[in-house]
């Protein structure tokens, strides 16, 4: 069975959008990692309406994205639409010349969305340094988690209260 949502295909596209916005700065995959969480849940940090509905455990996805963007670079590294630059603070990605004119050929609703995503982002978090970036959606996975939590109680008996 072939995996269309979060194969490394598709995170990679999304990588590239933030990679082509940000250029010509090099991130390294902390950075991409926040920037993408960013793009599909910008709702969240009070921009445009998210590309991805509003799922509860939507910040249980920050664990496993670090993989399947790290699988999305080696993509566009290999199609030599990415970048690998070591720096003095680690290994970071850029986009290549290439890469703007990739990104113009796809005209999709929703590459057009990632797009205008990636660019909102870029500007709203970019400018702020990593530990303000990770304040910021510590914030929104504080504000997800009290839509686990009810003041209701499960079983509504008086010989449990």
């Amino acid at each position: 069975m072939i995996q269309a949502l979060n194969s490394p295909v598709e995170v990679g596209l999304r990588t590239l959008f933030v990679l082509a916005e940000a250029y010509p700065l090099a991130l390294d995959i902390g950075s991409i990692v926040l920037l993408d969480h960013g793009i599909l849940n910008s709702a969240d940090l009070g921009g445009p309406i998210s590309l991805h509905p509003p799922l509860p455990a939507r910040s249980a996805e920050l664990g496993v994205k670090r993989q399947l963007i790290e699988d999305g670079l080696q993509i566009l590294i290999r199609f030599e639409l990415a970048e690998l630059s070591p720096s003095p603070k680690g290994i970071q990605f850029q986009a290549s010349e290439e890469a703007q004119g990739f990104i113009e050929l796809l005209q999709t609703p929703y590459a057009i969305g990632l797009r205008e995503r990636a660019r909102w982002v870029v500007e709203r978090l970019l400018p702020a340094d990593e530990a303000t970036i990770r304040n910021i959606l510590q914030s929104v996975m504080d504000n997800w988690s009290g839509e686990f939590f009810s003041t209701k109680p499960l079983i509504e008996d008086e010989q449990y209260e």
